[in-house]
């Protein structure tokens, strides 16, 4: 890249790929958005467990300026951004990049942590797989092991196993819940997560589905009335790079965000167990429409195991469907039966 000697000159080239490099090329500031919330758990590890020790531990190397988050790029046209050079670093959710990886799916239903892909071959492949689809280099898999729920306004009705109905509910998804919603029999309404707490209050949408994390946060636990147990797949919470700025990189550049990427990887998971704990407190004793608490419908036994198979083999299944080539890869080494894998929460 060539370098600028006026703040003008730096501006523009930071506008243009999503980083700056020092006259003396001795530090490079990335800048970083995140699709999520500002408010939500998960853009807080990010900003907390990696953009913060990446800032402290970097300097003189790399930088991190963040931008911010929703208010910078829809969502949806986030990874889409990052491609193009608006900005240089995205945190978000593998919901986003979809339409560009579909495999990003598999991380929802994996039972093997990061720590384990890093070391079969897993990581490598997913990262051709977003070079390939995203134009991004794949860096981190934070906030993993944080595990997702449906959320209701009103009591559903069951089927003979005594799993949810959801025909005639409408429920706000991405294509993290598409799958398993429709299932049920709902129909799904593509809305911001954002706009998530006026659509139930509304009555726009019936439920949605939503991480154990952020709800409380954002306020949903105040337009709940039932969550349904037991949880389900784990966060598919990933950070990309634009791949202009990380061929900028130098060795030693690369390295050290690398190790960055290691360490937020388990340290993200750890944060997020204590806000966890917090939030669950607040959601079982002031969540609900009557501030008394939002409701558990447990499912056990035969409903809980139908519930959890319908759950991730719809997601294997749309996997299989949208990304043939790279389904059995991904399944072998993302899923082993029986021999989870993750890494540890305390």
């Amino acid at each position: 890249m060539t370098h600028k000697n006026t703040e003008i000159g730096v501006a523009a080239a930071i506008a243009i790929v999503g980083f700056a490099v020092s006259a003396q090329a001795a530090e490079t500031t990335i800048t970083a958005v995140h699709a999520l919330q500002i408010t939500n758990t998960m853009t807080q590890s990010f900003l907390k467990t990696f953009v913060a020790p990446v800032n402290a531990n970097g300097k003189g190397l790399v930088q991190i300026k963040f931008l911010g988050a929703q208010e910078i790029v829809p969502p949806r046209k986030a990874a889409k951004a990052l491609k193009r050079g608006q900005f240089g670093m995205l945190g978000a959710p593998t919901a986003y990049y979809l339409g560009m990886v579909p495999e990003g799916r598999a991380l929802l239903v994996a039972n093997q942590g990061p720590h384990v892909l890093r070391k079969n071959g897993g990581w490598e492949l997913l990262q051709r797989i977003y070079k390939k689809g995203a134009g991004s280099h794949l860096l981190a898999w934070g906030n993993s092991r944080t595990f997702y729920f449906m959320y209701l306004s009103k009591m559903p009705k069951f089927d003979k196993d005594g799993v949810p109905d959801l025909t005639g509910v409408k429920m706000r998804a991405t294509g993290t819940y598409r799958p398993l919603f429709r299932a049920l029999g709902a129909s799904t309404i593509n809305i911001k997560g954002s706009e998530v707490y006026t659509a139930m209050q509304r009555g726009t949408v019936q439920g949605f589905g939503f991480p154990g994390l952020g709800s409380v946060p954002n306020g949903f636990h105040k337009v709940t009335k039932y969550r349904v147990t037991p949880e389900y797949y784990q966060t598919n919470d990933v950070v990309t790079m634009n791949l202009e700025v990380w061929d900028g990189l130098n060795k030693a550049q690369k390295d050290f965000l690398t190790k960055r990427a290691i360490a937020f990887e388990k340290t993200s998971v750890k944060f997020l167990q204590v806000q966890w704990e917090k939030e669950e407190k607040i959601m079982l004793t002031k969540g609900g429409l009557d501030g008394k608490g939002v409701k558990d419908i447990a499912l056990t036994g035969k409903a809980a195991k139908k519930y959890l198979d319908i759950a991730y083999s719809e997601v294997w299944k749309v996997l299989k469907a949208k990304a043939p080539g790279n389904y059995a890869a991904l399944r072998k080494l993302l899923y082993v039966e029986g021999k989870a894998d993750l890494l540890p929460l305390k």
